[in-house]
C-alpha cells in the first residue's frame, strides 16, 4: 500500500459569492463545523502555484460550502482564487466515520474480484456525478479498468487489510479486453 499523500483535495472555489470575500466551494464533503476546524489549507493554482489559507468562517450553500479565508476581505481578492483547488494535510482530516473512508485511502489497494481473481491496484479515483470510479492498473501491465463504487459492483473495502472485493457485473470484463 502506498504511503498517504503529503496533501488531499478538500474541494475547488468555483466563484466569489457576494463583495466581502465569500467563496462558493464545491466538493467538500465535510460540514461547516469540520472544515472550520481544519482552518489551515493550501490553495493550488492550475499553474501549480499554491498559496497558504486560513479559514475564518464557513456556512452551507446549496450542495457546496460558502467559505471566507483570512485576508480576503474583497471580491476582488476573491476572484485570484477562482478555480483553485484547496488541499489539506490528510492527518488534519476528522477520522472517517464508521464504514467509511475517505477516497485518497484507496490509492494503492489491490483490487480482487470476488472469485478471488486479483484485477489490479487503484492508481486514481475519479470524482463523478453519481459515483466514484476506480482507475485500477493490472499488475502485467494489460488495459486499466474503470470500475464504478455504487453499490452493485463494490462488496468489500478493508484498508487495514490493504484490498477492495469487487462484484465484476455482467458485460463489465469485456469492457475491459476491448
Amino acid at each position: 500500500m502506498t504511503a498517504a499523500p503529503a496533501r488531499v483535495e478538500l474541494g475547488r472555489i468555483v466563484k466569489p459569492h457576494g463583495l466581502k470575500g465569500e467563496m462558493v466551494v464545491v466538493g467538500v464533503r465535510l460540514s461547516p463545523e469540520e472544515l472550520l476546524e481544519i482552518s489551515q489549507v493550501v490553495a493550488r493554482g492550475a499553474d501549480g502555484a499554491v498559496r497558504p489559507l486560513r479559514i475564518t468562517a464557513t456556512r452551507p450553500f446549496l450542495q457546496n460550502q460558502l467559505v471566507r479565508f483570512e485576508g480576503v476581505d474583497d471580491i476582488d481578492e476573491a476572484r485570484t482564487l477562482h478555480g483553485h483547488v484547496l488541499e489539506v494535510d490528510p492527518a488534519r482530516l476528522p477520522p472517517a466515520e464508521e464504514g467509511t473512508v475517505y477516497l485518497f485511502q484507496l490509492v494503492g489497494l489491490l483490487v480482487v474480484a470476488e472469485d478471488g481473481a486479483a484485477l489490479g491496484r487503484v492508481r486514481e479515483v475519479l470524482q463523478t456525478g453519481a459515483s466514484p470510479i476506480l482507475v485500477v492498473r493490472p499488475e502485467d501491465g494489460a488495459k486499466e479498468r474503470l470500475i464504478p463504487m455504487s453499490p452493485d459492483a463494490l462488496v468489500r473495502v478493508d484498508t487495514a487489510a490493504g484490498s477492495i472485493v469487487v462484484r465484476v457485473l455482467p458485460g463489465m470484463d469485456e469492457l475491459w479486453r476491448s
